[in-house]
């Protein structure tokens, strides 16, 4: 009988060595499973040959909490439906990340969920598409990736088959969007975004137009895994998912952060301080400039929040919170060397002159910084008048710091203060506002002109700031049906129309077009090649303002030194902000004149505002013997 207890003891040894057979005589371990996946970012895929995304990284972290950590190098990368029948039939073995569907529910045993995420539609941002119901689904073209569930999915919603494209490959998909051969595309919202900015380079490039459901993905495990075995891993997750790091995300918080802007950015705090026209509080709403911008990149880039989730907060804690805390975004704020390694940096969006207002009565002249020296000054603490006051040779004993405007207002008409330092723009605001007498306060002299930004704590992961500067630079540059950004929109509903102290002179823009007037009666393709390549001399190295177009006598752009995205685009009935259709009368006036000037309203390239500008214009007959109207602008100046 011993000899026969040793033998068993001996072969269960050597099957052991070799991953089976007494397997069972001891509670698996993650050592022991073998883990599968396949290429579906942000969750889990292979880059620069390092397998890397939420799910893999969450794995890490989940064995690691279990005592034994499954390294990267331990997960194979398989095509989904190799993977998918391997877990089926092979135990031992996990696939992620898995959507848990009512269909698969008995096939496997579940952990998670690894994250939530959403089946939506796609649609090029130029598409006047509007999806409120399944039935308006009727008529589309919509790409599908071969074998995915949205197939059945849309199938099931009565969309036909005839009006589904499929392709293995999402970048063929997207390709087909882009240019037109196809009116939607089905697929996560996560996984869809990365493959997007992979292709154009810009994160949220399409818009969402309907989402088809929310979905969850798990970690599916062979459904003959022991429960304990389960039990154990979901354990792990939860805690994982429950443990607090600096800055109050949890771990899981900041892995999703990292490889997902939708949600990292919904995790973020967002606070600003009363600044108007910038940030204001009006009838218990926010409103102002970088206001209506965030709404606007919340609605871009499909972060769940809204601008009802931004806290008002006096200055000094708005600025400290965003040093202290890991996930917070502080607006607006200017952009100064002082803090240029505090913060990350989304902007600029506006610029405004730091000045210095007084009372009217005390006639008040500073004409060197040296007559700083004999006034007592007030600032809001930890603004950027600060760091500028004390650079111009002012001392700390003459700065009197406040927590707000309307108490420094306060002290300058009680003559506690001579002085008092801020934004122009938000200065003339808050006098309006809270003083006595607004009539009785003059500006006295200009400090500095600032540029604003949204800043963001220093450790946020750069995939969250770049993803919110591209958002911030297409609302800027994309165009509605009537050719106006909403930037644009946004601007005029909020400051005034600007000027520029020394614009370039008409003799510099008339040179110019006569210039390319030339070039074009030699070479019109070879012309407008360069112009579309923004070379010099159509667009000016030194003054990036300076830069020429040309339209066909239909309106239609034809080249753009600074935008080659308008080439072919059809202007006409397109306007200003004001509704203004000077592209229109552009063409209009070169077809009766041959030459002429336009005034209308425009964003200047160089600057952040809208600004008064006038083009100039000429007919000429092309080398192909079309008639094109060359174009160039010069901003106005200001009288």
């Amino acid at each position: 009988m011993e000899i026969k207890a040793a033998l068993v003891i001996v072969i269960c040894v050597l099957m052991a060595s070799t991953g089976s057979g007494c397997l069972s005589t001891r509670e698996l371990t993650p050592t022991d499973l073998t883990y599968l996946t396949e290429q579906y970012p942000p969750f889990n895929y292979e880059k620069d040959g390092q397998l890397q995304g939420i799910a893999v990284e969450l794995l890490e972290e989940v064995t690691a909490a279990m005592g034994e950590v499954i390294t990267k190098d331990e997960i194979r990368l398989m095509p989904w439906t190799d993977s998918y029948q391997t877990t089926l039939n092979q135990p031992n073995t996990v696939l992620f990340s898995t959507a848990r569907l009512p269909e698969r529910e008995a096939s496997f045993k579940w952990v998670g969920p690894i994250y939530t995420g959403q089946k939506v539609l796609f649609a090029r941002r130029d598409r006047e598409i509007s999806i409120n119901h399944p039935d308006d689904l009727a008529g589309y073209k919509i790409g599908v990736i071969t074998d995915d569930a949205a197939i059945s999915q849309l199938l099931a919603l009565g969309v036909t088959s005839d009006q589904l494209v499929a392709d293995l490959d999402p970048a063929v998909i997207i390709t087909k969007l882009e240019q037109g051969e196809l009116d939607l595309w089905c697929y996560g919202e996560d996984a869809g975004n990365y493959f997007i900015k992979e292709l154009t380079g810009r994160y949220g490039y399409f818009k969402v137009v309907y989402t088809l459901q929310d979905y969850e993905l798990y970690y599916a495990f062979n459904k003959e895994t022991p429960d304990t075995v389960i039990e154990s891993f979901q354990e792990a997750l939860d805690r994982v998912k429950a443990r607090e790091e600096a800055g109050g995300l949890s771990q899981y918080e900041r892995i999703v952060a990292r490889y997902s802007p939708s949600s990292g950015l919904g995790y973020y705090t967002y606070l600003t301080e009363e600044f108007p026209p910038l940030n204001y509080n009006e009838d218990d709403e926010l409103k102002g400039v970088a206001v209506d911008l965030l709404d606007a990149v919340f609605t871009r880039l499909n972060i769940r929040l809204t601008r009802a989730d931004i806290r008002l907060v006096q200055w000094p804690e708005a600025y400290h919170a965003g040093l202290a805390n890991n996930t917070t975004v502080v607006f607006s704020m200017a952009r100064v060397p002082e803090r240029e390694e505090l913060f990350q940096w989304a902007g600029p969006f506006v610029k405004d002159e730091i000045v210095l207002f007084g009372p009217r009565s005390r006639n008040i002249t500073i004409a060197t910084p040296a007559d700083l020296k004999n006034y007592r000054i007030g600032a809001i603490a930890n603004t950027s008048s600060i760091p500028l006051l004390l650079a111009q040779g002012v001392d700390d004993e003459q700065l009197v710091l406040g927590e707000s405007a309307t108490v420094l207002i306060a002290q300058l008409e009680r003559g506690e203060l001579d002085l008092w330092s801020t934004g122009e723009l938000s200065g003339w605001y808050l006098i309006a506002k809270h003083a006595a007498r607004p009539e009785d306060i003059e500006r006295v002299y200009t400090l500095h002109t600032n540029e604003y930004y949204f800043a963001f704590s220093r450790d946020t992961p750069d995939t969250l700031v770049t993803a919110f500067q591209q958002a911030l630079e297409d609302i800027r540059l994309e165009k509605d049906a009537q050719g106006v950004s909403e930037y644009e929109r946004i601007l005029y509903r909020y400051l005034e129309v600007e000027c520029v102290p020394q614009p370039l002179s008409e003799e510099v823009v008339i040179q110019l077009v006569n210039l390319t007037a030339t070039a074009i009666e030699t070479d019109v393709h070879g012309t407008f090649h360069e112009i579309n390549l923004g070379e010099d001399p159509y667009k000016n190295r030194t003054h990036q303002e300076l830069y020429i177009f040309v339209y066909d006598t239909n309106v239609t752009m034809v080249a753009d030194a600074d935008n080659i995205k308008l080439v072919g685009v059809t202007c006409s009935g397109k306007t200003d902000v004001t509704g203004k259709p000077f592209r229109d009368e552009i063409v209009a006036g070169a077809l009766q004149n041959g030459s002429g000037w336009v005034e209308y309203l425009y964003i200047n390239p160089v600057e952040t505002g809208l600004y008064l500008k006038k083009t100039y214009y000429q007919l000429i007959r092309g080398s192909d013997g079309q008639q094109y109207v060359i174009c160039c602008g010069v901003y106005k100046r200001c009288s």
